[in-house]
């Protein structure tokens, strides 16, 4: 039987994607991307370790359009990576599972963890945004009082109405997408699926225990005490112990580098696509750092030793995966 060109263009993928996971590595070129990137990093703490004060006096401005743009709509890399998880091991169980009851209870229950992403996303969306607008009308900064913790300024039938219409509209993308993958692929897909939860919940909670531990004060909660300006600065190696504040290291600079790990969702045979959304995923983590020091959310330190840490959490887990971030199949026919 004669094979058709995209028959023989799947069979040459599939055979790439095992002799690459039977002898994966790290590449050359990868290894020179991490070492510069994490060079960068080590160079802006030193800097930050002497100047954080300095560098937050240069730049901060809580009506900076490019801060608060971030502020608002960078803080969902989570959830869009649990979501997007999610919603492959909800479609991976429906494909997979012959028993109708677990079929449907699991592939139900990954839906609505689905759901609740999207819901949890545009908590944080509203809120930073009705904050915004709220500020602009009072004639206050931009970004006054939507850095620590979202709030319910908003309709609440706005966040459900978005909320399943999205899920509904890209439940079904997502089924549709998935049901044209072979089984090569959705092996792998499942694994990028569980890794990306897991990484998730890992940057959450490292990135939350410290900020708890460290109780360090954010730029724009410096107040002025005999005189003295930023009074209650202390230095990021500095442990404060629990006190309620939370700067060190950056969330929102965490999440922005989470939009990284969806590159691995990308078809490894897609070359193209791999590299535009390693662009983005960078772009994401590098302006979302600069838009938190900007706005006066975070001190230069404070993004750096989130990027750092993770970045490298995010290249661990390429390499569990067994993925690269950019693949260099030889997929000619």
């Amino acid at each position: 039987m004669q094979l058709t060109n995209n028959e023989v263009r799947q069979k040459k993928y599939n055979i790439g994607i095992e002799n690459e996971n039977n002898d994966f590595r790290t590449t050359d070129r990868e290894k020179q991307v991490v070492l510069t990137l994490l060079g960068i990093g080590i160079l802006s703490l030193v800097i930050a370790t002497f100047f954080d004060r300095n560098v937050t006096q240069a730049v901060m401005n809580q009506n900076s359009i490019f801060g608060n743009i971030f502020q608002n709509y960078a803080d969902q890399g989570a959830q869009v990576v649990t979501f997007v998880s999610a919603e492959v091991i909800a479609w991976y169980i429906w494909r997979r599972l012959n028993e109708h009851l677990i079929k449907y209870i699991m592939t139900g229950g990954m839906l609505l963890l689905a759901l609740n992403q999207l819901l949890a996303l545009l908590q944080d969306a509203l809120s930073y945004t009705f904050s915004m607008l709220n500020n602009i009308a009072h004639g206050v900064p931009m970004g006054v009082a939507n850095n620590t913790a979202a709030v319910q300024n908003y309709p609440e039938i706005l966040r459900w109405s978005l909320a399943i219409i999205s899920w509904l509209i890209l439940s079904w993308l997502f089924a549709n997408w998935l049901n044209k993958k072979s089984d090569v692929d959705l092996k792998y897909l499942i694994i990028v699926a569980v890794v990306g939860i897991a990484v998730v919940f890992i940057a959450q909670t490292m990135i939350g225990d410290m900020k708890t531990l460290w109780g360090r004060f954010r730029p724009y909660e410096m107040t002025t005490v005999s005189g003295q300006t930023m009074s209650e600065f202390t230095p990021w190696y500095h442990m404060n112990g629990i006190n309620g504040h939370n700067s060190f290291p950056s969330g929102h600079t965490m999440s922005g580098w989470l939009f990284l790990y969806l590159a691995f969702f990308v078809p490894r045979d897609n070359i193209s696509m791999q590299r535009k959304m390693v662009i983005f995923g960078l772009a994401m983590g590098i302006l979302t750092a600069m838009s938190r020091v900007r706005i006066g959310a975070h001190w230069l330190s404070d993004v750096t030793v989130s990027s750092i840490l993770v970045g490298l959490l995010i290249f661990a887990a390429s390499r569990l995966i067994g993925a690269h971030f950019v693949e260099n199949h030889d997929m000619s026919l």
